[in-house]
C-alpha cells in the first residue's frame, strides 16, 4: 500500500473517488478528451467535515469571490488555471484541530525559508499539471501516433514520481511525504516494468558513428564501427529470435505488426501502474493551495500590506495587529488596515459608526481572518491570534427572494434559530445592522435576546448595530459580561477615517451623508424644478 502523500491533513486522507480518477485517466490514456472532468472530480473531493458548516458563513465572506480575485497563481510569466472549487472547498472547511492547522504553517514556512525547495515544489507542480493537461486534452499528439502519446504520458508520469523521490529526500515538513510516496511507487513491481518499457523505447542500441567532414565542412561520409544492443534491459531479445519470432506467427498466419504489439504492451503496462497515479491528482489540488497561498501575500507586499500565520495558544484573546480586507486588495483606492484586540477570550464586541464607515468591511476582514488562518494559511494582518473554533456563523448580507415566505426580519430570524441549534463551542458569531429590518423598538428586544443567548454559548461575537442609544445603555450599565465595543473614528470634518477605536458612535452621520450624496431639500428642490421647467418647456413646444 503506497503512503499517500496528503498535504493538507495531518492523518492522511483519500480526498479523491479512485475509482472515478481509475475512470478518467483510462480515457485520457487512449486519447479521449475528458475535459474538465477532472477538476470536478477533484472539487467534489470525498472529505471529513470536521464542524465549520459552510452555509453559515462563505456566502456572506464571498468566499467564491475571494478565491476567483485573490487565489491566483502565475509562474515565471506564465498563468496557470487553479482549481478554484476545490480551494473554495478547502477554505470553506478549515479543520479544527490544531496540530492540523501547525502541520500546515510548516509546510508554508519551510517552503518560505528554504529557496531550494520552493523551486523544486514549483518545478513538481509544472511537471504534474503538465500531466494533467496532457490527460485532459490529448489533441493532434494522440491522433497523429496514440503509441508516441501514451509513452510520452508514461514519461510524464515517470517524471513526476522521481521528482518527488528524489527531490524532497531533506524536506522536515509535511513535504518529506512527497519522498516517501515517491520511493514506494519506485519499489513497486509495476514502477519497475513502466521504467524498463521506457527504457527499451528509448535505447534499444547504441552506435558508435565516425563522421567524415571535407574540406568544404560538409559531411561526406558516415562510418559504423559498432553496434551495443540494450541486452540488460527485460524487454530485450536477440535479433535472430526476433526474426524467429516473425517467421513463426507468419507461418502460423498470424497478421501484426510492431505497432500492435507496442500498443497493447504499452496499455498492459499502464494498466498496472495507473492505481499509483491517482494520488497525483490529489497531489495537484495540494500544491495549489499552497502556491496561490504564497501568492495573495507577495500581491498583497506590493501593495504594502502585511500577511501572516496566525498564532492558536489557548486563553489568549483575540488580536489582529494592521487588518486589512482581501476583498479590496485589487481596488484602486488604498486599503486601510486596522487592528483589533479584545480584552476578554470570548467577548461580545459591540461596533457602531456610519453609514460607508468601514463597519461591514471590517467584519469581512475579521471572518476571512479566522478562515485564513485556521486553514494555516497567511493572515491578511501584521500578526494575529486566534482562538480555535468549531464553527462561524455570519450575517453579513441579506438578499431579497421574490417567493420568499418570509420578510427580512423574518428570515434573520429564521438564520438566528438556525445559528443557535446547529452552534458548537467555541465559535465565532459575525452580525451586521442585527435585527435593522424591524423598527427600533421590536429590533432592540430582539438584539437583547440574542446578546442572552450569546452569553451561554460564549462564542467570539462581533455585532454592528444603529441602535446608538441602545449601544450606549449597554456600555453604560452591561446586561451581559464580556461587553467590548468600537466605534468607527470620523475626522474634524465628520467624515471616517475608516479606523476604529473604543466606545460607542455618537451620530450615525446620516444627515453629512445625506449631504455628500446630494440627497438634502435644497438639492432635490433645485432638481423638481428643473424638471418642471423642462416639462413647461416641452408644452410650449407642442402648441407651438
Amino acid at each position: 500500500m503506497i503512503s499517500l502523500p496528503d498535504l493538507l491533513h495531518l492523518e492522511p486522507r483519500v480526498s479523491v473517488d479512485d475509482a472515478v480518477l481509475r475512470e478518467l485517466l483510462d480515457l485520457g490514456f487512449l486519447g479521449k478528451e475528458t475535459g474538465s472532468s477532472f477538476d470536478r472530480a477533484l472539487s467534489e473531493a470525498m472529505s471529513e467535515r470536521d464542524g465549520w458548516q459552510g452555509g453559515f458563513f462563505a456566502h456572506d465572506l464571498f468566499l467564491k469571490e475571494l478565491v476567483e480575485n485573490c487565489f491566483t497563481l502565475t509562474l515565471d510569466g506564465r498563468p496557470y488555471g487553479v482549481n478554484q472549487s476545490f480551494l473554495l472547498r478547502v477554505l470553506a472547511d478549515p479543520p479544527t484541530d490544531l496540530e492540523t492547522v501547525r502541520f500546515r504553517q510548516a509546510i508554508l514556512a519551510e517552503l518560505e525559508e528554504d529557496e531550494g525547495l520552493r523551486r523544486r515544489f514549483v518545478d513538481l507542480y509544472k511537471d504534474l499539471h503538465q500531466f494533467l493537461s496532457m490527460l485532459k486534452v490529448p489533441g493532434h499528439a494522440a491522433r497523429l501516433d496514440i503509441n508516441a502519446f501514451r509513452l510520452d504520458l508514461l514519461r510524464q508520469a515517470k517524471g513526476v514520481v522521481d521528482r518527488m523521490a528524489g527531490e524532497f529526500s531533506a524536506a522536515r515538513s509535511g513535504l518529506h511525504r512527497l519522498h516517501r510516496a515517491g520511493l514506494e511507487i519506485q519499489a513497486s513491481h509495476e514502477y519497475r516494468i513502466m521504467d524498463a518499457l521506457l527504457d527499451y523505447e528509448d535505447h534499444l542500441a547504441m552506435l558508435e558513428v565516425h563522421v567524415k567532414i571535407g574540406a568544404s565542412g560538409k559531411i561526406t561520409g558516415l562510418d559504423v564501427r559498432a553496434v551495443a544492443e540494450n541486452a540488460d534491459n527485460p524487454f530485450y531479445r536477440r535479433a535472430w529470435k526476433r526474426l524467429w519470432d516473425q517467421l513463426r506467427f507468419l507461418y502460423y498466419g498470424y497478421r501484426w505488426n510492431a505497432k500492435d504489439v507496442v500498443s497493447r504492451l504499452v496499455h498492459e503496462v499502464f494498466l498496472r501502474i495507473s492505481p499509483a497515479f491517482t494520488p497525483l491528482i490529489q497531489i495537484l489540488g495540494h500544491l495549489e493551495v499552497y502556491l496561490t497561498a504564497r501568492a495573495l501575500r507577495d500581491r498583497a507586499r506590493q501593495r504594502g500590506l502585511k500577511m501572516t500565520p496566525a498564532r492558536f495558544d489557548p486563553g489568549t484573546s483575540l488580536k489582529l495587529d494592521e487588518l486589512w480586507n482581501p476583498l479590496l486588495l485589487d481596488k484602486p483606492r488604498p486599503v486601510v488596515p486596522n487592528s483589533v484586540r479584545t480584552s476578554a477570550e470570548t467577548p461580545t464586541v459591540i461596533i457602531t459608526g456610519p453609514n460607508s464607515g468601514g463597519k461591514t468591511r471590517l467584519l469581512q476582514a475579521i471572518g476571512l481572518a479566522q478562515v485564513l488562518g485556521q486553514s494555516g494559511l497567511y493572515v491578511p494582518a501584521a500578526a494575529a491570534d486566534l482562538p480555535l473554533i468549531q464553527g462561524m456563523y455570519v450575517s453579513l448580507i441579506e438578499s431579497e427572494v421574490a417567493d420568499a415566505a418570509e420578510g427580512r426580519l423574518g428570515r434573520e430570524l429564521m438564520r438566528i434559530r438556525s445559528m443557535f441549534e446547529v452552534m458548537r463551542w467555541p465559535a465565532m458569531v459575525i452580525f451586521d445592522e442585527l435585527c435593522s429590518g424591524t423598527n427600533p423598538s421590536e429590533g432592540i428586544e430582539v438584539f437583547a435576546l440574542v446578546l442572552k443567548l450569546l452569553e451561554r454559548q460564549q462564542p467570539v461575537a462581533f455585532i454592528s448595530t444603529h441602535f446608538l442609544d441602545y449601544a450606549r445603555e449597554l456600555e453604560a450599565d452591561p446586561p451581559v459580561p464580556r461587553l467590548e465595543f468600537l466605534q468607527v473614528e470620523v475626522d474634524d470634518g465628520d467624515r471616517s477615517t475608516y479606523q476604529f477605536i473604543p466606545g460607542v458612535a455618537k451620530t450615525s452621520l446620516a444627515a453629512v451623508m445625506a449631504e455628500r450624496l446630494g440627497v438634502t431639500f435644497g438639492e432635490l428642490s433645485k432638481l423638481i424644478e428643473r424638471r418642471l421647467e423642462l416639462e413647461r418647456k416641452e408644452r410650449r413646444a407642442a402648441v407651438g
